[in-house]
C-alpha cells in the first residue's frame, strides 16, 4: 500500500501517535512529549518557511487543549485539527482513534507530490562511522533540525532544502 503524502510537519503528543500516523501517511512530525515542548523543536518550527504547513494534532482532552495553546502561541498560522477518540474509550488520545477518523480528518491535507528523495546520511558519516552521533547533533545544531530519528531528520532536511552538498559543507566546516 502507497502512503499518502502530508507536505508540512504534523505536531503530535506521543511516539503513539506518530505510530498511528505512520500506518496511513508519509509524513514529517515534532514530538511535544507534553506540555514543555522541548527548545530544540521550538527552534526547528521557527525556522520552518512561513509556506510550510504545520498541523496541530493533539488529544481532545484538558491537558491536549493546554498543549495545542502553548503550540499557537509559538507563532502564528497553524493549522488545528481535531479529531475525537470514541466515545468508549478511556483515553482521548489520538492513538485512540481509528484509522477511518484519522482518514476523514487528514486525507483533505494530502499532495499527490512525494516526499523528496532520500538524503545518504550514512556516505555523510551521520550513521554508521565512528562519531555520527556528534557529527549528527552537530548538523541537528547548525541546521535547526531538532533531535530525531533518522527517517525525520531526512524528512526535515528535505523540508528545509538542505542539500547533500549543504550538510557537506557544514562538515568540512567542522573538521
Amino acid at each position: 500500500m502507497t502512503k499518502k503524502y502530508i507536505p508540512g510537519v504534523i505536531i503530535v503528543e506521543g511516539v503513539h501517535d506518530v505510530s498511528k500516523l505512520s500506518n496511513l501517511y508519509d509524513f514529517c512530525y515534532v514530538i511535544t512529549n507534553g506540555y514543555d515542548i522541548p527548545k530544540h523543536e521550538i527552534d526547528f518550527i521557527l525556522s520552518l518557511s512561513k509556506d510550510v504547513p504545520i498541523y496541530v494534532l493533539v488529544d481532545a482532552d484538558e491537558a491536549g487543549e493546554k498543549i495545542r495553546e502553548r503550540i499557537n502561541s509559538i507563532r502564528e498560522g497553524f493549522i488545528n485539527i481535531r479529531i475525537n477518540a470514541p466515545e468508549e474509550s478511556k483515553k482521548k488520545g489520538i492513538a485512540e482513534c481509528s484509522l477511518k477518523d484519522i482518514k476523514e480528518a487528514l486525507d483533505k491535507y494530502t499532495s499527490e507530490t512525494p516526499s523528496q528523495p532520500n538524503i545518504d546520511l550514512y556516505s555523510l558519516g551521520l550513521i554508521g562511522s565512528e562519531d555520527n552521533e556528534e557529527l549528527r547533533d552537530y548538523i541537528c545544531k547548525e541546521f535547526n533540525l531538532g533531535i530525531t530519528k533518522n527517517t525525520n531528520l531526512i524528512k526535515r532536511i528535505n523540508l528545509l532544502g538542505i542539500t547533500e552538498k549543504d550538510i557537506r559543507e557544514k562538515i568540512l566546516c567542522k573538521k
